[in-house]
């Protein structure tokens, strides 16, 4: 296998169910980290783009956290039906999607 050029690092950190701090994990974080695996595999793109689950990103507050390497955008409240234009737009053309941008915040 080739190194890959690009990484995409998907929260999927679960906390217990009576934190007061949410968690990518309870938000479906996994189900969006499976997500990012199935579409790079069908796109052809193994070669290319690694996705990694992560622990904690340290933005909880703003959903879903992923963080797409070597641009080191990082990205707010993604869904699966976000995959498809991230790995299109953001991951193999570096252009930011400004409706999922993390805002400039200090890390919670």
């Amino acid at each position: 296998m080739a190194t890959p050029r690009f990484q995409v690092l998907v929260c999927t950190n679960e906390r217990p169910p009576n934190a007061v701090k949410p968690c990518c994990g309870r938000r479906g974080g996994l189900a969006l980290y499976r997500c990012f695996k199935d579409r790079v595999r069908a796109g052809g793109l193994r070669d290319q783009v690694m996705v990694t689950r992560t622990g904690c990103l340290k933005h909880c507050s703003r959903g879903i956290t992923v963080s797409i390497w070597p641009y080191n955008l990082w990205l707010a409240g993604v869904s699966p039906t976000d995959v498809d234009e991230i790995l299109a737009q953001v991951v193999l053309h570096g252009t930011p999607i400004p409706r999922l941008q993390m805002p400039d915040i200090p890390w919670e």
